[in-house]
């Protein structure tokens, strides 16, 4: 049978057509996947157990042996250890380079530590700025235990919540009561990937979001945190911790170096470099779901009720920023790395640099998804007392409040989207 051939200008006009719709479909998947790598060009691909401890997808291969050595200093159980201690490995804290310690070592007291300050800073006098429960030839300055108090709550729409906050017991004290002047403080092990390009923001950018006075009147202020750098002895901005109290990576390897294995840092410089090369190598896990309709709702409601005042979306990194594969990177962390007020729930008397007790810098959300899969657990907020984003949302106060309320308000299938998109992330 004969068959009609299309004229050549048909053809050439399909040929067109199908370049040209191939050229706009590769422009929107291009524009999904720009907003799908959380880390730019370093973002790595890894929905298992060790999404958090991926080298930076595009890290030069002549920093590959700086990196291993590296790996095998967080690895490694450290027999320098001074006479107190709170562990005797990084990765006993950071279990695959995640938030606290393995989940069947969940119960060992890894999970949590406690830090000690008072409302205008500085440690106790006596035991420090933490209450370590280890002792090398010398008694154990102490011991203490989490239990649990559960609180419950109702949505608007009917449905019930459970929160829980944790009530501390501290026990055998060896070198006598703590100062009268001494708060405590439950923390637990942050997660450590994405640190390099935390670090690689630049000063600017995120003093610029600071709105002390709330001028725009949003709710949501935002103060940058100031610490004098340990190095240099200046101060700088205070962009690492739980309150932002370390101004670099080298500056909190040192200090959990010293606060958690007893090691004197000054002593292991050359530690210190290793264990800072191996953290700016943690590259971020890509979102995953991103273009599922009810995660693209969920994202629409995060910005609509005024989450993304604190958990900003994007910054960039520094054009001249250390290593090359870190500096001009879009970055999508949820974070401001500024201290916000969250309220007296959530407040812990304990003052570090400009923060005060009710002042928490905002954590970012990038491979928040992950963490029950790489943990085994949530654990999140300061203390690990939400045992999911939605119950973190409900413990928000202070600059929080106007978010949480407006979350509140959300009907159950709005809410559960903003949580389905929390876990994309």
């Amino acid at each position: 049978m004969n068959r009609r051939r299309l004229p050549w200008r048909w053809v050439w006009a399909g040929v067109t057509l199908f370049c040209f719709g191939a050229a706009v479909l590769s422009s929107a998947v291009a524009a999904q996947s720009a907003d799908h790598a959380a880390g730019g060009d370093t973002t790595v691909f890894d929905e298992g157990p060790t999404a958090f401890g991926r080298a930076l997808a595009n890290l030069d291969p002549l920093r590959w042996n700086e990196v291993r050595a590296g790996k095998q200093r967080f690895m490694r159980l450290w027999p320098q250890r001074g006479p107190w201690a709170d562990a005797d490995s990084c990765a006993a804290c950071h279990f695959h380079d995640g938030r606290g310690p393995r989940p069947d070592q969940m119960q060992s007291g890894l999970s949590h530590l406690i830090r000690l300050g008072t409302p205008s800073s500085g440690g106790d006098p006596v035991y420090g700025v933490q209450l370590r429960r280890t002792g090398d030839g010398v008694p154990a300055p102490g011991q203490f235990a989490v239990r649990w108090e559960e609180i419950g709550g109702r949505y608007p729409s009917g449905e019930r919540y459970t929160l829980r906050r944790p009530v501390v017991h501290v026990s055998g004290l060896a070198y006598g009561p703590l100062d009268p002047q001494t708060r405590m403080s439950l923390r637990v092990p942050p997660a450590i990937f994405g640190l390099g390009l935390l670090e690689a923001v630049t000063e600017q950018e995120i003093v610029g979001l600071a709105d002390p006075e709330d001028m725009d009147g949003d709710g949501v202020s935002g103060n940058a945190q100031r610490v004098r750098d340990p190095v240099t002895g200046r101060m700088r901005l205070g962009r690492f911790g739980w309150k932002a109290s370390q101004p670099s990576l080298a500056a909190q390897t040192a200090a959990a170096l010293s606060n958690d294995l007893g090691v004197a840092a000054f002593q292991n410089e050359r530690d210190v470099t290793s264990l800072v090369d191996y953290l700016r190598a943690l590259a971020v896990p890509a979102r995953r779901r991103w273009t599922e309709p009810v995660v693209i709702k969920g994202d629409s409601l995060f910005v609509s009720i005024g989450c993304d005042g604190c958990h900003r979306r994007r910054l960039t990194t520094d054009p001249g920023a250390g290593w090359p594969e870190l500096t001009r990177q879009s970055i999508r962390p949820y974070t401001d790395l500024l201290l916000h007020d969250m309220g007296p729930q959530l407040a812990d008397s304990v003052g570090e640099g400009l923060a005060s007790g009710r002042e928490w810098r905002t954590p970012p959300l990038w491979g928040l998804g992950l963490l029950p899969t790489v943990s085994g657990h949530a654990g999140l907020l300061h203390d690990g007392r939400a045992r999911s984003p939605e119950e973190a949302i409900l413990w928000h106060g202070g600059e929080g409040d106007r978010a949480r309320e407006r979350f509140v308000a959300l009907p159950r299938e709005s809410r559960a989207a903003v949580v389905e998109f929390l876990a994309s992330l």
